[in-house]
């Protein structure tokens, strides 16, 4: 039995009040002969017991009072393990670990951390004065904990500021790194103390038990005292996997949210609700049922009413983990482009005329971009302010004037792509497009004529194609055929790398088999240019008629405008970095996490800003030189789904993992008593108080 206040124990001395009243009020009686006190004395004689047995239960009633009520508020308390951080063999060095890891933040009303850190304050408080203590949170990323020493007030508060994080705990790595700290005590005697919810994902359990140097510096195991603040069960159920894809069906700017719920409870969940969520603003909703300790999938899609980089959150039903309930995301949703086509060879017959492929293609369903065609001459007429892109295909080169009002909309942000054709003179073009062209143009190579009978054999064909460059990125493997089984009869060779007007940005993204470029771009000003070396009809190529040129015609468009989808790279699990890449003039200031705490972030050679390691879920803002956020370079972080497995270790499987002559013992809260033992000392004190009234009163 332990005592909370045993300085109250004091006040059980006046149980000796009702005693010395019964010794020294006892009065001897002084014979006095008189005749009628014979007859009451008769009487007397038939009611001296029941006196007796009434003054015997009012001294026992007394006592019981004057006892219980000290000892109540002394608070004593019954432990199956007594003094669990105790051992029999004298003081020993002693290490708390405190298992910090996601799982904990599991609550039924009391998160399980909190009942965590009541332990390790038990743990602490039951050492003996002459066992030095340390005392190690353990993290995702733990820090080696000091020496053990007697500061018990320093290590009480920093289990009082522990707080639970939103990653996985390597628990194994942090008995090491206690282990560790225990060999730098002089005393012989070594104790783990482990404070955790003891859940399957917390310990490797292939890796050895903790071990310290003995006196000869032989390996022995330590004590281990596993202090248990979990439950017997853990029902959780988990967003482990979330997929957003365009929906091209339900118009240019829907998008398809596919839910993967995981159950990791002993019963079903029926009709759990599942939500796309942008702010407060639901934009869909739905339910899902998933079996016992199954998997299902829910699909949503949604429709957003405007384009830009949106932030928002896909969420479940919460339950007593409601941190993997919910996922951010960051979605890049396509905004409406506005672009002119300038056809430099009309044709009556549709499939002959040089815009008729591209033009399909950017008015395909799905497609943000709005498509106005224009011959050469009334393209050149055109005002280009209320255009996101120009398209050049096999035009004429333009006069200086027009020249200069292309030049003006591409440094202003707009994007350009010029494709070759037979009406393109490339002496004219370097002499009034120089300036924007990613590289001068040469002179058009004929790799065989289009009707001869082995062209498909003699055609050259692409032979290199940048996949990691966002505008090609989407085609690998088998989508890579599209482009790669492509026939090209004639192409425009372009100058040497180096030459013609360049700012650093210039790059060719796809080379033919003879190492000649066919899609090269820059950077001019805010805006981009991409130039296509051969034609956009079927003069030169029957690429127009591949898999491949419809989406890739729909990526220049959105290449070219600074709206192309990106997001997919942009990947990051808490606990781990993230290398972001900025884009032109993109720098990074700052970086704030969603409580709006600063990140950690630093700039590469090459280029990239890697960031992290990020410590909570939830979408990230990423400011510019202005202060401002840069809302192309916002990311989300996830959980490790492994973490919402909350299944437990069994007790059998810890003994044998680190010894059953190890383990001294486990505590739970099922282990004490519902009701404590000084409220049934008040309840008695209580009815004893009232039973002595009632007997004063006959």
């Amino acid at each position: 039995m332990t005592f909370a206040h045993p300085w109250m124990l004091l006040g059980a001395l006046a149980a000796l009040i009702p005693l010395l009243v019964h010794l020294f009020d006892r009065r001897r009686p002084r014979p006095h002969p008189f005749g009628p006190m014979a007859f009451v004395l008769r009487s007397q004689k038939r009611t001296a017991s029941r006196l007796k047995l009434k003054r015997l239960l009012l001294y026992a009633l007394r006592t019981l009072i004057l006892l219980a009520l000290p000892i109540a508020l002394a608070m004593p308390e019954f432990r199956r393990d007594a003094d669990a951080a105790v051992t029999v063999k004298g003081p020993a060095a002693t290490a708390i670990v405190l298992d910090a890891s996601l799982s904990m933040r599991w609550s039924d009303g009391t998160s399980l951390f909190e009942r965590a850190r009541d332990e390790a304050r038990d743990a602490l408080a039951d050492l003996r004065p002459e066992e030095p203590a340390t005392v190690l949170v353990c993290t995702h990323a733990p820090e080696a904990p000091v020496a053990p020493a007697f500061d018990r007030g320093r290590l009480r508060q920093l289990i009082d500021e522990a707080r639970p994080t939103y990653a996985a705990a390597d628990l194994s790595r942090c008995l090491d790194l206690a282990a560790r700290a225990l060999e730098e005590s002089p005393l012989a005697g070594k104790r783990l103390v482990v404070v955790s919810d003891l859940t399957a994902g917390s310990l490797r359990l292939e890796s050895p038990a903790p071990t310290v140097k003995g006196p000869t510096g032989e390996a022995v195991r330590p004590e281990v005292v596993l202090r248990d603040a979990g439950r017997d069960a853990l029902p959780n159920h988990a967003l482990v996997d979330l997929k957003v894809e365009p929906a091209l069906q339900a118009g240019p700017r829907a998008f398809q949210f596919t839910f993967t719920v995981k159950n990791h409870s002993d019963a079903p969940l029926k009709d759990l609700e599942a939500a796309v969520r942008v702010g407060d603003t639901t934009l869909g909703k739905g339910f899902v049922d998933v079996p016992a300790h199954g998997t299902a999938q829910k699909s949503l899609t949604v429709r957003f009413t405007q384009g830009g980089t949106l932030t928002g959150e896909v969420t479940l039903t919460p339950d007593g983990l409601a941190e993997d309930d919910r996922r951010a995301f960051v979605l890049a949703v396509p905004r409406p482009l506005k672009a002119l086509v300038v056809n430099g060879a009309p044709n009556a017959t549709r499939y002959r005329d040089e815009a008729f492929f591209v033009e399909a293609a950017l008015s395909a369903p799905g497609s943000p971009v709005q498509a106005v065609v224009r011959d050469t001459e009334a393209g050149w007429r055109e005002d280009l302010t209320p255009y996101d892109l120009v398209l050049l295909l096999n035009v004429t080169a333009p006069d200086p004037a027009e020249a200069a009002k292309l030049r003006t909309f591409v440094e202003n942000g707009g994007g350009l792509f010029v494709s070759m054709g037979d009406h393109v003179d490339p002496e004219a073009y370097n002499t009034r497009l120089g300036a924007l062209l990613p590289r001068p143009l040469r002179l058009v190579r004929t790799s065989v004529e289009r009707d001869d009978p082995s062209a498909e054999d003699k055609a050259e064909k692409l032979a290199r194609v940048t996949t990691e460059h966002p505008l090609f990125a989407p085609f690998t493997g088998r989508a890579e055929e599209g482009l790669t089984g492509a026939h090209f009869y004639r192409y425009m060779l372009l100058e040497a790398e180096g030459s013609g007007a360049t700012d650093g940005t210039n790059q060719v993204l796809a080379a033919y088999q003879d190492g000649a470029p066919s899609v090269a771009v820059a950077r001019r000003g805010k805006g981009r240019v991409a130039l296509f070396t051969s034609t956009v009809d079927r003069d030169w190529t029957d690429f127009p008629i591949r898999t491949s040129f419809l989406p890739l015609m729909q990526r220049f468009a959105a290449y070219l405008t600074g709206s192309l989808e990106e997001r997919e790279e942009q990947r990051v699990r808490v606990g781990e970095t993230l290398a972001l890449r900025p884009e032109g003039t993109q720098t990074v200031s700052a970086v704030k996490a969603p409580d709006g705490q600063d990140v950690p972030f630093k700039p590469q050679p090459d280029g990239t800003v890697v960031v992290g390691p990020v410590e909570q879920p939830g979408t990230f803002s990423v400011l510019g030189t202005d202060g401002k956020p840069v809302p192309a370079l916002a990311f989300a972080s996830t959980l490790d789904p492994a973490e919402s497995d909350l299944s437990r270790l069994p007790q059998d499987t810890l003994a044998a993992h680190f010894g059953e002559e190890t383990v001294k013992a486990s505590s739970a809260d099922a282990e004490r008593p519902p009701v404590p033992l000084w409220t049934w000392l008040i309840v008695a004190a209580a009815i004893a108080f009232f039973l002595e009234g009632t007997l004063l009163r006959k």
